[in-house]
């Protein structure tokens, strides 16, 4: 294996293939309250063998020359915020474990429906990445 296939490979591990992307709405008022969320479910992410997982708030709501500001696509008022979560896996397998995983874990359930409760009805959005190479 050639040095750059090594760096690629040990890259992958770290980061891995497949990002699960959510965005919501969350309302102003609800923002402390996910971020104590978030670090308990991060916990139990990285506790049950969890690759990566990083929280964004958006910063900002303007659009960028021709570019359409995701706060926009998704109808995001003043009182709310626009909050992105990406989760990495090191691959299709990881993730199926994972998911098997959270739907047998009480704690992971509970903090599912906590996070239900306290975003914007109806704004979670979705979507599953796999790495290309370019």
């Amino acid at each position: 294996m050639g040095k750059s296939s090594e760096i690629e490979v040990k890259h992958e591990k770290e980061i891995g293939s497949i990002v699960q992307q959510f965005l919501y709405r969350l309302p102003k008022k609800n923002h402390e309250a996910m971020l104590q969320l978030e670090k308990q479910f991060i916990d139990g992410f990285r506790r049950n063998g969890g690759l990566r997982y990083e929280v964004f708030q958006l910063n900002g709501m303007e659009n960028m020359m021709e570019w359409t500001n995701i706060a926009k696509t998704m109808s995001a008022n003043q009182d709310e915020e626009i909050w992105v979560e990406q989760v990495h896996y090191r691959d299709s397998k990881q993730r199926d474990e994972f998911m098997a995983m959270c739907g047998k874990d009480e704690n992971m359930t509970r903090l599912f429906k906590q996070f239900m409760d306290l975003i914007t009805p109806g704004s979670a959005i979705m979507g599953e990445l796999k790495r290309l190479e370019v």
